[in-house]
């Protein structure tokens, strides 16, 4: 007993009527306070019991607004006052926060130090009232969740009130007096504002009948400002008469730290790299790793929160039975197990479902562990079937097979085995195998040492190869048999044991020792052949080689003879050959013919034709090969670049957006519609290939026009798409123009090629490619319009002038005559300055009147007089034909022009051009400096340049270059300059259908470039 407790109980005894008082009004306990401290009172252990204060310190005081209300503080000081013996009735606070009603009466007495006062307490039991029973039962439900760290609550859902107990505030930091006075409002201010909307639908569900409990977590804000997550769970306890909810009461627990292990756990599964999923207890997806939704084929969609059976609504009730008894506890886990969708899809999975736990070792729900094996079944599937394909052919095949462990016990021993030694396998000491068996070497008399049996050397020395030994069995005749072996290696490369492979070739040896038919006939024949031929024995191993397959292949005879075929030959073509040599043992064909690839020695491949026979012996088997052996690698090589080749210009073809290219098979059957097509036509390749032939995209008039035009030059009629392959096939390709239609109906002009497509000889189709030509055909008409225009304007205008000319040079002429006339009659007057003017007037229009119809002349006569002209001779010609000149003025010429070059022209305008600028070199020549003038050229293709460079006087082309082809345009003051050379002699480079450019500085010299045609004979 306590101190406290101790002096209270003492003082009670120490005076008897209080005692008694104590006894017989305190059935649910007393307090006593003290006159000078009436604010702190002491509870007895069993008024304590029944406010919920058990488990505090005996010793502790309370403070009397912890017990009352204010109201009821007034009650109770009004009652103490009176001295009557009627009970009063007051309300105290219980510690989770409710009113109970009790009855109450008071007794003061004193000692020594102090005034007492003490006031028992008996609870009132109004069995009509709901109220009091309901919080009489949640009072024994506090007692249970006392001391569960749970934070209980009450809440009267009509009037607002609340009810906390302690740890409801504590797990919010506080403590509960803090809170007070509290209400629905104070779970309001708490609450995360977020998380409301979603508790007030969970209440809602469970007013309505739902849910059988309101379950909820939320955030809740704690007092040091972080947020905390609390899992509420309560129940309507009470309900109105009109069937409203009145009083709810439930509890709130810390799950903050549950929570963040949870998003650890959902993050780790999240990420994980197989496929894992985490369901909560109603069975509704807490997390699920990548490959969970890969696997399940659920990428994409929001599960979480959703309920497992929605999401797969074809789980049947065994797995929903796993489902709840892992929810009870239970691990269920399969290594494998089958399952087949809806959607037919056959599935093998090693699973695993757990329960997951929370902090408190509470199960919060499932975890699943699912791995897809599917692939490793269907693995197993087939290694089983290899496996029971390799152990029927080894007890199928003439091959005699023996496998042994790493220590030589037996762990194969085929049937031909059996039969060859006339003995089952069984266990053998290893130093009597050969007794056992009857091995011996080909002597047939010396045995084998157990070191020597084939196997067991194997076993120890990697491998044998061709090891011949003979078996004599006691109750059979004795064999020769060839053996090959090798080790059996694990991964790691350890031998596990070995295996050998027993060939009888007792036949075969014996057919050898009898054959040696024509031996050196066949021997000539066989070593000096243009070809390789060789003699193969069943198992590939050449017997017999000559030196062209040496040659071939870049082997000895000695070294290939320690090869077999298959070694040499490329492992892509050796399937196809074994086949082939496989029908040719069992009879079906005679022989057969192959292109494959060899290596050759150095490394690189070699393309062969390959012919191959079969020599067997007089019972039917096979002895021994024949091959013969072409070197075709150099065709091959070509074939590639040829295919290549062919596969670039395919690509091309293909990627030629606007000339369509259409290929049809030799019935017209479209099989080839590239992008240019499809740009051009409308149509896909989908509607033309295999479907339609070229006729649909074709106008029947013009094809009419076409039959027409074939059957008049070759006499036959053609219908449909045979005029396409009539057009293809008489000549090596067919260009005209067409008209093609739209898949739209609209029409435009096409160049079509037509040709056929051959393969050895065979035509195998055709092929039609065709460009649209539609603005080809609007520029030739825009181009016939205007030559129509310009040579109706040409006609006119050469009209003009020889009218012009013809007329002008009749008056001028008249003109001339009367002047003769009248200095005749008037001879006097021949020195008058006025008939003098007359005289050179009239002589200066003559001239012009000359020029004037020469230029005329020059553009009409072109065609009639071009011709190949020697340009080094012309150039020779009219130097000479000025020599005196040359001579005269000291001009040094160079003609370094070829001399078998020839140009297209006119000869006496190409006489005329290198006269002019010959004389005007001479006129214009500088007399301070050694004159020359140079003739060269440039050459192109189709033109050359003829540059004539002299030293001269020059031109100002600042000032004249515009004018310095222009007709009596003079740029010297020479006596004889009259304007008219350069502008004749460019007329008549042009009308030769060349250029004429120049380069000139003053006082420096002149350059002219005259461009000219090439002379072609066609």
């Amino acid at each position: 007993m306590t101190s406290t407790q101790q002096k209270m109980l003492s003082l009670i005894r120490e005076h008897s009527e209080a005692f008694e008082f104590s006894q017989y009004h305190g059935l649910d306990g007393f307090l006593i306070y003290t006159e000078s401290t009436p604010h702190k009172i002491w509870l007895n252990p069993k008024l304590r019991s029944v406010l919920g204060f058990e488990n505090q310190n005996i010793d502790e005081f309370f403070d009397c607004s912890e017990i009352f209300e204010y109201e009821n503080l007034d009650v109770l000081g009004a009652q103490t006052s009176k001295e009557d013996e009627k009970d009063a009735n007051v309300y105290l606070r219980h510690k989770r926060g409710h009113q109970i009603l009790m009855s109450f009466k008071s007794l003061t007495f004193n000692n020594s130090s102090d005034v007492f006062t003490l006031i028992a307490f008996k609870k009132l039991r109004v069995k009509s009232n709901l109220t009091n029973k309901l919080l009489k039962k949640l009072n024994r439900y506090e007692k249970l969740i006392e001391g569960t760290n749970l934070g209980a609550w009450q809440w009267n859902i009509q009037t607002g009130d609340t009810v906390f107990n302690e740890y409801w505030a504590e797990i919010l930091g506080y403590k509960l007096k803090q809170l007070q006075p509290t209400s629905v409002d104070t779970w309001q201010q708490f609450a995360h504002p977020e998380d409301q909307e979603k508790c007030n639908a969970l209440l809602e569900d469970h007013f309505s009948g739902k849910t059988e409990y309101y379950i909820c977590e939320a955030r809740m804000k704690h007092k040091n400002g972080r947020w905390i997550w609390v899992r509420d769970k309560g129940k309507v306890v009470s309900w109105t008469p009109d069937g409203k909810p009145e009083w709810m009461t439930g509890f709130h627990e810390d799950i903050t730290e549950e929570k963040e292990r949870l998003e650890i756990k959902k993050l780790f599964i999240d990420q994980a790299p197989t496929a894992i999923a985490m369901l909560d207890k109603d069975m509704r997806y807490i997390a699920a790793s990548d490959r969970w939704m890969l696997d399940y084929n659920i990428q994409g969609r929001d599960i979480i929160g959703k309920s497992h059976y929605d999401i797969f609504p074809e789980i049947g009730e065994e797995w929903k039975k796993i489902h709840q008894e892992c929810l009870h506890g239970v691990i269920h886990s399969r290594e494998e197990d089958y399952f087949k969708r809806e959607d037919g899809t056959e599935t093998w999975l090693k699973w695993e479902v757990r329960p997951w736990y929370t902090n408190e070792r509470a199960i919060g729900g499932i975890t699943m562990h699912t791995e897809d094996i599917t692939k490793i079944k269907i693995a197993e599937k087939e290694n089983y079937e290899k496996q029971q394909l390799m152990e029927t052919v080894f007890d199928s095949i003439n091959v005699g097979i023996i496998a042994c462990d790493k220590n030589g016990s037996l762990t194969l021993f085929n049937s031909t085995t059996k039969k060859w030694h006339g003995l089952p396998a069984k266990p053998i000491p290893q130093n009597e195998l050969s007794s056992y068996y009857g091995l011996y070497h080909t002597d047939g008399k010396t045995q084998l040492k157990t070191e020597e049996i084939p196997l067991l050397k194997t076993l120890k020395y990697c491998a044998v190869e061709n090891e011949e030994i003979i078996i004599k069995p006691k109750t059979a005749k004795e064999i020769l048999v060839s053996v090959n072996g090798s080790q059996l290696l694990d991964e790691k490369g350890n031998v596990t044991g070995a295996v050998v492979a027993m060939h009888d070739i007792t036949e075969r040896i014996t057919a050898e020792n009898k054959l040696r038919i024509s031996e050196e006939t066949f021997r000539g024949s066989f070593e000096h052949s243009a070809i390789g031929i060789a003699l193969l024995d069943p198992q590939g191993r050449w017997l017999e080689v000559n030196k062209r397959l040496c040659e071939i292949v870049g082997y000895s005879e000695k070294e290939l003879k320690q090869l077999t075929f298959q070694e040499i030959t490329h492992p892509d073509d050796l399937n196809d050959d074994i086949k082939l040599l496989e029908e040719l043992v069992a009879g079906k064909r005679e022989y057969y013919h192959m292109d494959k690839r060899y290596f050759h020695k150095n490394g690189d491949v070699v393309y062969i034709n390959l012919a191959v026979s079969l020599v067997k012996n007089e019972e039917n088997k096979p002895l021994y090969f024949v091959s013969q052996i072409t070197d075709i690698t150099k065709q091959k090589i070509a074939e590639q670049k040829l295919k290549k080749a062919l596969a670039q210009l395919e690509g091309i073809l293909e990627a030629s957006t606007q000339v369509s290219i259409i290929g049809v098979d030799p019935d017209g059957i479209i099989n080839e519609f590239n992008k240019g097509a499809e740009n051009l036509l409308g149509y896909s390749k989908t509607e033309m290939i295999g479907n339609q032939t070229p006729v649909i995209i074709h106008l029947e008039k013009e094809m009419d026009a076409r039959r027409k035009e074939l059957k008049k030059k070759y006499g036959n009629s053609v219908e449909g798409f045979g005029l396409f392959k009539t057009l293809a096939e008489k000549s090596p390709h067919d260009t005209q123009y067409w008209t093609y239609r739209h898949k739209n109906g609209s029409l435009f002009p096409v160049q079509l090629t037509i040709t056929s497509i051959r393969s050895e000889d065979e035509i195998v189709g055709y092929l039609g490619v065709a460009t649209d030509i539609t603005n080809l055909k609007a520029a030739e008409q825009e181009i016939s319009n205007i030559l129509k225009l310009t040579e109706d304007q040409n006609d006119r205008l050469k009209n003009f002038a020889h009218i012009v000319s013809h007329n002008l040079r009749s008056h001028s002429g008249n003109l001339g005559m009367l002047l003769d006339l009248y200095v005749e009659d008037h001879p006097e007057q021949k020195s008058n300055q006025i008939i003098e003017m007359l005289y050179r007037a009239s002589g200066n229009l003559k001239e012009t009147i000359d020029h004037l119809n020469e230029v005329t002349v020059i553009n009409t006569t072109i065609s009639e007089k071009a011709t190949a002209i020697n340009l080094h001779a012309e150039i020779k010609k009219a130097v000479e034909s000025v020599n005196a000149l040359v001579i005269d003025a000291d001009l040094e010429v160079t003609n370094d022009v070829p001399s078998n070059l020839t140009v297209y022209g006119v000869p006496a305008y190409m006489e005329s051009v290198l006269l002019n600028f010959t004389t005007n070199a001479i006129k214009y020549r500088s007399l301070d400096r050694q004159s020359r003038l140079k003739f060269s050229v440039k050459e192109s293709k189709k033109y050359i340049r003829l540059i004539i460079e002299d030293n001269g006087l020059g031109i100002d082309l600042k000032k004249h270059r515009q004018k310095l082809f222009g007709m009596y345009k003079t740029f010297h003051n020479h006596k004889d300059s009259r304007g008219v050379g350069l502008f004749i002699t460019k007329n008549q480079i042009e009308a030769m259908g060349g250029t004429v450019d120049v380069e000139s500085e003053v006082n420096k010299g002149t350059s002219f470039i005259i461009k000219l045609k090439k002379y072609e004979k066609n």
